[in-house]
């Protein structure tokens, strides 16, 4: 395998990222000035409408503030096309927003130019270099000449692929834990095989990989049950089917193949695949009879709320790119890969809670997903998890929600770490309306097809649960999985997070 240019957009260490306040804030931002420009009717207002708002083509569609601010949150997480000479057209209008005093233009400038941060330049000082270098940092690059080098290599991927040029070979397997890559690669003429990884571990009770069928089995009903009424009638199918199907492909490998390419993202779904994956290679005698590569993405120029590899838009050059900057998988890797999945699936969690803060480790953006996931054991005050407790927030903050939306704000602006897709949180909502003693409960539906219809509302053991005076676990049956740690109301103790000194095991 050739080794090629490294650039900034791929990478192994965490990357600095907005903080969650500042993006609260400049989307609030955005979405005020575009609920104006609607109004007053402007075309480009209109045309964000259209494309990010489901509604926005129907005749009787009456947009609100509300709804602006769902456009501007959809378009922080779809990928935007780069342009240099745009680029270079942003960025001296910004300058004259910032000059007229618009208060959008402000928090950009205050959030991300470093000379602000420190106070060692003032806002009055501010030139069009200084745009330039704050469109180069909200873009993930330090520098401007960085971010127009990043350009270059898109320009130049993309002139070799119109030329005829091929990326991989009819030898390669593309490893994905779900088909949101599968049209991008196809599109880029990408010539090797695609496969899905597909079990959702974040969920249900996950056993080691010598429990036997028996435990497969159980797995397989209860995500069945969790998550079946929420998928198309044409992807339902049977989790136990799934999973043992992947566990033969993987045992398989490399099969005809001399290349097998990991495309995994920063969130617990992808890094729990991408371990269960390095537990099976880690089984295998070292060196490996194929080359094993990695794309480990959590950060993209022109997306500003990255959350997957299926949002980037369907450039071909920009998936290439992803693929030209591949990193070879080292032994080291798939040791602590293995280390963490056999953490993963034990009842105690505290192995797991030691190796995400281990120092040096070979894969951070797997500790700092796996330090997430473990905060979905109940908080000892409410004995909810953080997703829950995430909910219950956004509804105590914006009142009476649809179930979509209130996924739309959690991923966008309200979670440090996205942690699950649209599906898994529908299933983690519907328990807390399910209880004995509600967190929430459903107040009307929504006019659209298919399921997660409801439109939702905080009860008053909702706002107890939030503010730690109650309990979940005293109030109502719980029976559920973070990894190997089973949650259970019957038993007399249960394990617990508390965020600054790990799982604790308490009555």
């Amino acid at each position: 395998m050739k080794k090629t240019l490294q650039a900034p957009v791929v990478g192994l260490q965490p990357t600095s990222t907005p903080k969650l306040s500042d993006l609260q804030a400049e989307f609030t931002l955005q979405a005020a000035k575009l609920f104006k420009d609607y109004q007053a009717g402007l075309e480009y207002a209109a045309t964000l409408f259209r494309t990010y708002h489901p509604r926005a083509t129907q005749v009787d569609f009456i947009p609100d503030l509300l709804d602006a601010r769902q456009v501007i949150l959809v378009q922080s997480m779809r990928g935007q096309k780069l342009n240099f000479e745009h680029l270079k057209k942003q960025s001296k209008a910004i300058l004259k927003d910032l000059v007229l005093g618009d208060a959008l233009a402000r928090h950009r400038f205050t959030c991300n130019h470093p000379k602000l941060l420190s106070g060692t330049k003032k806002l009055s000082q501010m030139l069009l270099s200084d745009a330039q270098h704050v469109l180069a940092l909200e873009n993930g690059f330090d520098s401007w000449p960085k971010l127009k080098h990043h350009l270059s290599a898109l320009d130049t991927t993309a002139t070799f692929l119109k030329t005829g040029g091929k990326i991989d070979t009819p030898e390669t397997a593309h490893i994905r834990c779900g088909n949101d890559i599968k049209n991008l690669l196809q599109g880029a003429d990408f010539q090797g095989n695609f496969h899905e990884i597909i079990d959702p571990f974040a969920m249900g009770p996950v056993y080691p990989r010598n429990a036997g069928v028996e435990a497969l089995s159980h797995r397989g009903t209860y995500i069945d049950t969790l998550l079946g009424e929420y998928l198309p009638p044409n992807e339902k199918r049977s989790l136990f089917d799934i999973s043992t199907l992947e566990q033969a492909f993987l045992e398989s490998l490399p099969a005809q193949y001399e290349e097998v390419t990991l495309w995994f993202e920063h969130d617990a779904f992808d890094q729990l695949c991408l371990a269960h994956i390095l537990h099976h290679m880690a089984e295998r005698p070292l060196p490996l009879s194929f080359d094993l590569t990695l794309v480990q993405v959590d950060h993209f120029p022109g997306v500003k709320r990255f959350l997957g590899l299926g949002n980037l838009g369907p450039d071909p050059e920009t998936i290439c790119l992803l693929f030209q900057q591949r990193l070879t998988v080292s032994p080291a890797m798939i040791a602590f890969g293995a280390r963490i999945w056999n953490a993963f699936t034990n009842q105690n969690p505290t192995d797991l809670w030691r190796l995400v803060n281990e120092k040096s480790a070979p894969l951070p953006l797997m500790q700092t997903a796996l330090r997430r996931m473990l905060s979905e054991l109940p908080h000892p005050n409410s004995g909810l998890g953080f997703t829950e407790m995430l909910a219950l927030q956004i509804l105590k903050q914006e009142g009476p929600q649809a179930m979509r939306r209130i996924f739309l704000f959690m991923v966008a602006e309200h979670d440090p770490e996205p942690y699950h897709g649209d599906i898994m949180f529908f299933g983690i909502l519907k328990k807390l309306w399910q209880g004995d003693n509600p967190a929430i409960e459903i107040v009307g539906e929504i006019e659209t097809p298919g399921p997660a219809k409801e439109i939702l509302k905080l009860t008053e053991f909702g706002e107890k649960f939030l503010a730690g005076q109650e309990n979940w676990l005293r109030y109502n049956k719980t029976d559920h999985w973070v990894g190997g740690v089973e949650i259970n109301n019957k038993f007399d103790k249960n394990w617990y997070f508390d965020p600054k000194t790990g799982p604790i095991l308490q009555n």
